[in-house]
């Protein structure tokens, strides 16, 4: 889908059902072989929790699979020659359940944007620019598929945090790839809430804005 002229052997592709594991292969280095990019999408378990682990495994992979059958997919991928190293997902915000509950990750205005609600590379291919050519690659894939804008909502601060904490990227970041602020950290969260900002890209193609 997308090239960055720092890493020539790098592409940026829509996630298929067949290449599924890919997602796990990238979240294995970061958050554990049990993620697959679902947690925003439901407030309920996606899985049977007495089922065994590779049963669990099996349906969120079905689930993963499911959803890249659809028009638009779930996730952009990047390869760096082949090995899958770093994915966004994305996607109008009707499809994320959790994210909508979410106090930090409510609507600003009546644009129906789509939302960024997870982003990762893998740690052996960090520092190369691959987040940056991700954000912008989801840009774009979003205005192919009809969406005005697109939002992040990255941690509030500059200093470093731990991979957890900064899933939904940083605002450096987002501004690298364009993002501008739309709304600061809200007042009166709860404390176990995040600060997060409200960060928007739009999709219109620059010689129609």
């Amino acid at each position: 889908m997308a090239k960055t002229p720092r890493a020539r052997d790098l592409e940026i592709r829509p996630l298929t059902p067949a290449r599924a594991d890919d997602v796990k292969t990238i979240t294995a280095s970061t958050w554990g072989s049990q993620c697959w990019d679902l947690w925003w999408r439901f407030t309920k378990p996606v899985t049977t929790v007495t089922a065994p682990k590779d049963k669990r495994e099996g349906q969120r992979r079905a689930i993963l699979a499911k959803l890249a059958r659809r028009r638009h997919t779930p996730v952009l991928v990047a390869y760096d020659g082949g090995e899958p190293v770093g994915f966004v997902s994305l996607g109008p915000r009707s499809d994320y359940e959790r994210f909508r509950a979410q106090k930090t990750t409510q609507p600003v205005d009546d644009v129906p944007a789509w939302v960024i609600p997870c982003m990762t590379v893998r740690k052996a291919y960090r520092g190369q620019r691959i987040a940056l050519a991700l954000l912008r690659a989801a840009v774009e894939y979003a205005g192919a598929h009809g969406a005005p804008a697109i939002e992040g909502y990255p941690r509030a601060g500059e200093k470093r945090f731990d991979d957890g904490s900064v899933s939904m990227g940083t605002p450096a970041l987002f501004r690298r790839a364009g993002f501008r602020t739309i709304r600061g950290v809200q007042p009166g969260m709860p404390g176990y809430y995040a600060p997060r900002v409200t960060m928007r890209a739009s999709c219109v193609p620059t010689k129609t804005r």
